[in-house]
Order: structure tokens, then sequence, then C-alpha cells
């Protein structure tokens, strides 16, 4: 299992509309997280991270608090990788247990 971790910075719905294709799209949910990467060379790269999930309200109790989520990660084309939450998944408050 991958998890992510990162500070809750914002909320927002996207507009849907029509692709460069012509097909629409609906509007779309997301969190933004701003995390922190290490990096091969012992720095820490600061990273905004924007990942789409089904409903916000699970999203702005926690805004400006460190998060962690379950994720998945894949990579479609070179030099390109997409982060999504896994299905089902919930943030969990950083330093906070659940039981």
């Amino acid at each position: 299992m991958l998890q992510m971790t990162g500070k809750v910075v914002n909320t927002f719905t996207q507009e849907g509309g029509q692709d460069k294709d012509g097909k629409d799209y609906d509007a779309r949910h997301k969190v933004q997280l701003l995390g922190e990467f290490d990096l091969p060379n012992g720095d820490v790269k600061h990273d905004l991270v924007d990942l789409k999930v089904d409903n916000l309200s699970d999203w702005t109790p926690h805004k400006g608090k460190d998060v962690t989520i379950d994720i998945g990660v894949y990579a479609p084309s070179k030099g390109t990788v997409i982060y999504f939450i896994k299905k089902g998944s919930k943030p969990q408050v950083r330093g906070l247990t659940h039981g």
C-alpha cells in the first residue's frame, strides 16, 4: 500500500466542459496537498499535488492540517506520474489514530 502525507491547502470544484476531442466531461471535486518529496541528494522538494475526490466534505474540515491518504500511482508516459486516491480511502489527520 502506498500512502501520501501532506498539508491540505485547498479544496475546489473544477467545472465540467469539453475535452479537445469534443467529448463532454462532468465537474470534478479536487483537493490540493502540499507535500515533501525526498531527493536522491538528500534535499527535500515541496510539491503541490491535485487529487480528484468523490466528496469535498471529507476534506474541508482538514484544511491547514497534515493528513495521510492511501493512494495509487501510474505513469501513462515517460516523465508523467499520475496519483489517485484509492476507492473508499478517507483522509486521516496525521498523528491521530482511529480504531
